[in-house]
């Protein structure tokens, strides 16, 4: 009771002692008199006169020098609401400071959390100060590292110099030598800024690093601005050489809210030598999908028409559909427009393609004037049906008013190809289940090939009905196909056609001799009328047949070592079909696959008949640093039979020896050789090798072809040689050559040099044709890709 009573007459007397200066309370004071220091002890609470507060475990107040020392859980909050935390500090009655002593956290009045160690807070003034490594964690969990920094309470701005980094919640990371943090604004503003940018949307390359220099930063309300700016995203050079590119600007902003990079008086700069200006440039930033605007232009030639600039335009339309319009403006012809829409359904997709031109301004002989312009478009919808069915519909449409305007203005997007000969205009449509199929295809073409007399002709309908009759363990498989066509072309000649296939696979018969055979059956119903179709008779014509045939096959298997492996399978098919067949005009050439094939014309509208037998072998060679494949087969007719193809070599009794093969060296050394051999085995009818050599820093690939007697009439070679002056250089040189006539088709040299960033090489094509309008190229031309931007190509030198 007396402790109780001392206590309470204590407070008060201290109550009277600091009434004009602070008010401490406590549930523990002792009173050390010969050192005229106070302990205060559990809840201590300091309250100075304009109401700032201060909480701990334990306080010494230090009469003379009138200093508090605080410790354990020592908090503090001012009338700004800062607040202050620590596990030890120093309060100075006189200068009304309160100085931590080691691991410090404050929390701003507007929520900024800041930590460090050995802070002094000012109540006087309403400043914070440290000079030491802090921490800075603003409301958008960005993270601000600072040697020192300022705060002043009052205006509510951090200020720091020296070694400043900014990591923010994207992890780029900022760095500057001097930084001013407004709270109340939301504003940063720095100098000497070195940011390095995380986003992998500009990272193509491993080695990239993405980075802006620049005088000044400011950060406010989402928006970022660099003043006297450098941007690259080329990696760092040594000696600190200046990266392969740089976009500079005077201004560079970045609007968040708006997702977008704008640029003030941008310089596209290669190896710091200006190439492109730009008074206003804008681009979408990183975190973009999509956005409306220009994309990367480009430059290119050629001897047609000349230089061309391209702009493309791309504009999004909506979240399931966009437009990509494209200029394309010559320095001597009519500009040409294009433009590409694209449109997402739910279960169907709609992509148009159209393009404009006016022609040639000066115009010729083979120049001929007039507008030229094209319209492709692809609808395609998918849905389910009953029963687990599913359904498809496809509409193709393709016009040019000009044979020679795509590959004239070398046209390409995902629906137009310049090399495209032939167009289309056609519907599809098809159901299916399990075990059913039933399509539907009207279908036009068109050629774009000189010298035909009628460019069109017209399949209606086209009907296809495919069906499992049968499928069990004991009889095997059974299928219909079931085909009806109307063809109509060289404007009088019209076929119709009803087609009926069965087709019938017998289940695997093992013998104990080791023989794998099988029964294949085949019959075909064909019905036709024809009108004025040379070979094909005028009345409504039925034709029955059929084919049936034993394959018959042994595998052999030997294992050498571990590592090596061999796989030998001799394969015989006996064949029999009766009856007559019409003279066959197609050029198919026999292959080791097809020779063992019911159906070894792939026409549905004949049937090949006859008695036959086809064999031949595959083989397999599975070793530690090679791999060797071979198949080969030949077939042996009863006695000829005229009315096949020559170039199938089926039409005598022994058919060439067809022989495919690959032998694989690692991954440095591969061959490919496919050969048909003449029946008397020493004149090759066909040669086909190719060879890919890997010889690091040199790479060379091979191409070899030759036709002769019945299977044609060609010969060329085609070579392609790399050299690797190091990983940045390339060397290339490309050929084919007709070697008939003795003459060069094209070739290509070229050099090209590259890094992370960048890359530029010297093309130099020739191009030997003459189609018309379209003259031959000869072209040497300077190409100057940036990395993640796009290419360029400068105009090319040409005669």
């Amino acid at each position: 009771m007396k402790n109780k009573f001392l206590i309470i007459v204590l407070f008060f007397y201290f109550q009277q002692v600091l009434a004009d200066q602070i008010n401490i309370k406590a549930s523990k004071i002792n009173i050390d008199k010969k050192n005229e220091i106070t302990i205060f002890e559990n809840n201590v609470v300091i309250k100075d006169e304009k109401n700032n507060i201060i909480e701990s475990d334990y306080a010494e107040y230090d009469r003379v020098k009138k200093i508090i020392k605080l410790k354990n859980n020592v908090k503090a909050v001012d009338i700004k609401n800062n607040v202050f935390e620590s596990y030890s500090a120093t309060y100075d009655e006189k200068q009304k400071t309160i100085i931590s002593d080691g691991d410090t956290k404050i929390i701003t009045s507007e929520g900024y959390l800041v930590e460090g160690k050995n802070i002094k807070l000012n109540n006087n003034q309403f400043l914070i100060a440290s000079n030491y490594k802090t921490i800075i964690t603003d409301i958008e969990n960005n993270k601000i590292y600072l040697d020192n920094f300022e705060y002043d309470g009052q205006k509510n701005i951090f200020k720091s110099v020296g070694k400043i980094e900014i990591i923010d919640k994207e992890n780029n990371s900022y760095k500057f030598s001097q930084i001013y943090i407004d709270e109340k604004k939301h504003e940063i503003i720095g100098t000497d800024i070195k940011a390095n940018l995380n986003s992998e949307i500009f990272r193509s390359n491993p080695k990239n690093k993405p980075r802006v220099f620049a005088n000044s930063f400011q950060f406010k309300d989402g928006d970022t601005k660099f003043n006297k700016s450098i941007f690259t995203v080329c990696d760092y050079r040594k000696d600190e050489k200046c990266p392969p590119w740089t976009l500079q600007a005077s201004e560079m902003i970045h609007d968040k809210k708006k997702k977008t990079i704008y640029y003030d008086n941008a310089v596209v700069k290669i190896y710091d030598i200006p190439i492109f200006y730009f008074p206003k440039l804008m681009h979408p930033d990183p975190s973009v999908d999509r956005r409306s605007g220009f994309l990367v232009p480009s430059f290119s030639d050629t001897k047609n028409l000349g230089s061309k600039l391209t702009v493309p335009f791309f504009w999004d339309i909506g979240k399931n559909r966009d437009l990509t319009l494209t200029s394309n403006f010559y320095g001597s012809e009519h500009p040409l427009y294009l433009g590409e829409y694209r449109h997402a359904f739910r279960n169907s997709n709609l992509i148009l393609d159209f393009g404009y031109t006016q022609g040639y301004k000066k115009t010729s002989v083979t120049k001929k004037s007039g507008d030229k312009s094209h319209f492709f478009s692809q609808f395609v919808k998918n849905f389910d049906g009953k029963k687990n069915s599913k359904n498809s519909l496809q509409i193709v449409t393709q016009n040019t008013s000009n044979d020679k305007y795509l590959k004239l203005y070398k046209i390409k997007s995902n629906l137009v190809d310049n090399e495209t000969e032939v167009l289309e205009n056609s519907l599809s449509l098809s159901h299916e289940n399990d075990n059913f199929f039933l399509g539907l295809d009207i279908s036009s073409y068109e050629t774009l090939k000189s010298g035909f007399n009628d460019k069109y002709e017209y399949i209606f309908p086209d009907i296809t009905f495919d069906k499992n009759l049968m499928s069990n363990d004991i009889f095997g498989n059974l299928d219909l196909q079931s085909n009806f066509k109307v063809h109509n072309y060289d404007t009088n000649k019209t076929t119709k056609f009803l087609i009926n296939d069965f087709d019938w696979k017998f289940r695997e018969i093992f013998l104990n001799s080791g023989i794998n055979s099988k029964i294949l059956g085949k019959f075909k119903n064909i019905n036709y009328d024809a009108k004025n179709v040379e070979d094909l008779r005028v009345d409504t014509t039925n034709e029955f047949h059929g084919a049936v045939g034993v394959l018959s096959e042994i595998k052999l298997f030997k294992q050498i070592s571990e590592f090596h492996k061999q796989f030998l399978k001799p394969k015989l098919l006996v064949r029999y079909a009766p009856g007559n067949m019409r003279k066959e005009s197609s050029d198919a050439r026999l292959t080791p696959d097809d020779a063992f094939l019911l159906d070894r014309l792939n026409n549905p509208n004949n049937f090949e008949n006859g008695l036959s037998a086809s064999f031949g072998l595959d083989y397999e060679i599975n070793a530690k640093d090679k791999n060797f494949y071979l198949n080969m087969a030949q077939v042996l007719n009863e006695k000829e039979n005229k009315k096949m193809p020559n170039a199938s070599s089926l039409n005598s009794k022994l058919s060439d020896l067809v022989v495919n093969s690959r032998i694989d060296f690692n991954t440095k050394l591969n061959f490919d050789y496919n050969f048909s051999l003449d029946h008397n085995y020493k004149d090759f009818n066909y040669n086909e090798f190719g060879a890919n050599i890997n010889l690091n820093p040199i790479k060379f690939d091979f191409s070899y072809l030759q036709e002769n007697k019945h299977i044609g009439d060609q010969e060329y070679f085609k070579a392609k040689m790399d050299i690797s002056r190091n990983e940045n250089g390339i060397f290339s040189f490309e050929t084919k050559r007709n070697l008939i006539t003795n003459s060069s088709e094209f070739y290509n040299l070229s050099y090209e040099y590259m890094n992370d960033c960048l890359r530029a090489g010297l093309v130099y094509r020739r191009e030997f044709y003459d189609d018309s309008e379209l003259e031959a190229e000869n072209s040497l031309m300077f190409k100057i890709t940036i990395v993640p931007f796009g290419e360029i190509d400068t105009p090319s030198f040409k005669n």
